[in-house]
């Protein structure tokens, strides 16, 4: 396995992307209150409206400051939740005061609900701020224009959920397709860094054993010749199942190469996870693989190596590789580990 790539690989997951991509939306927001609350704030200044003057100062500080100094805004629930209220607040306090005309700004705060909190939370959030919106509403405007404006709040309110509920539902679907393998449903390369750093910050944190097995299909290349690169693929995909199915939900089976492998096994010793690996060089020569003319019987060489104290990540799957290609010299269809090239 060529380490480089994996050390080469951006080490942004997706799940960072779709975090990077809301926090953008988030600042957009934010700095739009911005502008459009800058001149409201001087109206109601020439106006003397000081009540609402004092609101919408805090409010335009609270959301400068936050949009200025906090960079990962798609992690601050919290803030989002203060500056919705601030929000919703004004919106009610000016729809007392100037009727119709405070209650237009509900709908651009509708859309900011559901934008900006979960979807559960701004279901809450936006039904509460319409029943205390319909309170105040019918007193202060005609019974006929309230309803109808409130009608029409309802109606964005369901839109805009559903376009979020849809956008996440794609964000994790897209999330999903970003960190497998196309071919064999696995994890890919891309992910594998990212897991790798994580469990290597665990074991920094609390010292647990983590172990990985690098594994390679004995003369898979053999089968491409011999039956084609379809039934090549074929074979790739019930080797990755069988791989999955040999180990705990708590590990991770990524495909690094055209017909390599890489199992993480956190919380395992070296000692477990040569069993396991052990384990599944026995299932592996004992399957028949199902080609489209004859089903075929293939071995698979492992080498297994556990991560050391203060280690690097990198030499820990060197030492993995390299075990990996000593199998293969040995004969393949084996699993060897450190302390066997140490004896």
């Amino acid at each position: 396995m060529d380490l480089r790539k994996v050390s080469d690989t951006p080490n942004d997951s997706a799940d960072d992307v779709v975090s990077q991509f809301t926090g953008k939306v988030a600042h957009r927001i934010y700095w739009g209150a911005v502008l459009v609350t800058l001149p409201l704030t001087i109206i109601q200044a020439l106006e003397g409206k000081w009540l609402m003057l004092a609101w919408l100062c805090a409010f335009l500080c609270y959301t400068s400051i936050t949009a200025l100094r906090v960079k990962r805004l798609s992690k601050r629930r919290g803030r989002h939740i203060i500056f919705i209220t601030l929000l919703c607040a004004a919106v009610m306090y000016s729809t007392l005061v100037n009727g119709i005309h405070g209650l237009l700004w509900a709908y651009p705060v509708m859309a900011s609900i559901a934008f900006l909190l979960s979807w559960r939370l701004a279901i809450v959030v936006a039904v509460t701020f319409v029943i205390l919106l319909t309170s105040v509403s019918l007193y202060t405007i005609e019974p006929d224009v309230a309803w109808r404006s409130l009608v029409s709040l309802l109606v964005l309110m369901i839109l805009t959920l559903t376009l979020v509920r849809l956008l996440t539902r794609m964000q994790r679907h897209f999330t999903e397709l970003a960190v497998t393998d196309t071919l064999t449903g696995v994890y890919n390369r891309k992910q594998l860094q990212t897991d790798i750093e994580q469990l290597v910050a665990l074991k920094a944190r609390h010292g647990r054993a983590i172990s990985a097995a690098l594994c390679d299909i004995d003369y898979f290349k053999d089968v491409n010749d011999k039956y084609g690169h379809f039934d090549g693929d074929r074979l790739l995909i019930q080797a990755a199942q069988l791989i999955k199915s040999n180990f705990r939900a708590s590990d991770k089976v990524f495909r690094v190469g055209g017909e390599e492998f890489v199992i993480l096994m956190p919380d395992t010793s070296l000692e477990g996870a040569t069993q396991a690996a052990e384990k599944l060089r026995e299932n592996f020569a004992k399957t028949d693989f199902e080609l489209k003319q004859d089903p075929v019987n293939m071995t698979i060489s492992i080498g297994v190596s556990e991560l050391g104290k203060d280690e690097n990540w990198l030499d820990w799957l060197e030492r993995a590789d390299k075990l990996l290609y000593h199998a293969k010299d040995m004969g393949r269809n084996q699993v060897r580990n450190t302390v066997q090239e140490i004896a």
